[in-house]
């Protein structure tokens, strides 16, 4: 083991969060195996039917149908227990092996193949929506914080009522008022040019269909951003280090800003936080609005039963969730010398 304290504190982040890790791999894994439903049976069905079109479906013109789920589920290893597949997909999805989707009928498609084609989309949607909504929200909290009196009462009201506001309700809303009634915007994500192309052209076709669920996903996370950083803030003008400031003569603006810095470091570790979290609250939007990202290729395999993307979509999101945590505990501990202070006196 090592000899300093913040290097074991590490180790014993990563031996945490790896274990968590895995568990949820495992639940992920079992999850799409107890939902209703035969998989590779559906998958045939789907197969026989753009093959034919005799009425009575595929089990009645084909006596060895059976015998063809069977043997496809051998092929696929879902003749055999859970439990004793589950060793085999774990140590190929470390190996960047996450299986193949049987959603995109008649084709057989690599998920990870699947998922790298989805996820610029939705990493391009939440980077500028958590990054704007993080500077916004922190220097408005700031503000109101700083101001006080009525006008921090009445901020407070309404950006409480943000961030309480339905993600899927806002986006409802927007979709109806902007794109439905005033049609301004497209009222689906799904842009004709989606060949990324550095013309014009493209990008004012993919602004437009990505307006309304960036514009849903900043209002929605303005409103905890700024009720957090108001809440640090004041912790901060009651400290004592600004109290002895004060009684020294610095003007407000000076000891706004100290207290505004100071504040910014649990805002700092919440943003590595904050991305994991929008990551996966970003799915519902992207499943509503239609918008070609994660969201939309989970909705897809969910309806065709494709139990091998369910679970290397959810096991990808997770672990996109606890590395974000991971980076959020690490982060903190480098930032504030109270926690490494902390970690020094326990260790």
């Amino acid at each position: 083991m090592p000899r300093s304290p913040f290097a074991r504190y590490v180790i014993r982040k990563v031996i945490t969060y790896s274990i968590l890790w895995f568990l949820a791999a495992f639940f992920n894994f079992l999850l799409p195996r107890v939902m209703p439903g035969e998989p590779v049976r559906r998958y045939l069905e789907t197969l026989f039917a753009m093959g034919q079109v005799v009425p009575g479906g595929a089990p009645q013109i084909i006596p060895e149908f059976e015998r063809l789920i069977k043997e496809a589920e051998r092929m696929l290893g879902l003749d055999q227990p859970p439990l004793l597949q589950f060793p085999a997909w774990f140590l190929n999805f470390i190996r960047g092996d996450w299986g193949y989707s049987i959603a995109f009928a008649p084709d057989i498609r690599p998920v990870r193949e699947l998922v790298m084609q989805f996820l610029p989309n939705t990493l391009m949607l939440i980077l500028p929506s958590l990054i704007v909504s993080w500077f916004v929200g922190n220097y408005l909290g700031a503000y109101l914080a700083l101001k006080g009196g009525k006008t921090d009462k009445v901020g407070l009201s309404a950006l409480q009522f943000l961030a309480q506001i339905p993600v899927y309700w806002l986006l409802i809303l927007l979709i109806f008022t902007f794109g439905v009634y005033l049609k301004w915007v497209p009222i689906t994500g799904r842009p004709l040019l989606m060949i990324p192309t550095f013309t014009w052209e493209y990008f004012r076709e993919l602004l437009k269909h990505m307006a309304l669920p960036m514009v849903t996903l900043i209002t929605v996370s303005i409103g905890g951003w700024s009720i957090g950083m108001r809440a640090y803030v004041i912790y901060q003008l009651n400290s004592d280090y600004i109290k002895y400031s004060k009684s020294l003569g610095l003007p407000q603006r000076v000891l706004g800003r100290y207290a505004f810095r100071n504040a910014l470091i649990p805002q700092f570790t919440a943003f590595a936080l904050n991305f994991g979290g929008m990551f996966a609250g970003n799915l519902l939007v992207e499943m509503i609005y239609g918008y070609p990202g994660m969201g939309s290729l989970l909705a897809y395999v969910m309806g065709r039963l494709d139990i091998f993307g369910m679970q290397a979509i959810f096991t990808f999101t997770a672990t996109m969730l606890l590395l974000a945590n991971f980076a959020a505990d690490i982060i903190y501990g480098i930032l504030d010398p109270r926690i490494r202070r902390g970690i020094a006196e326990v260790a």
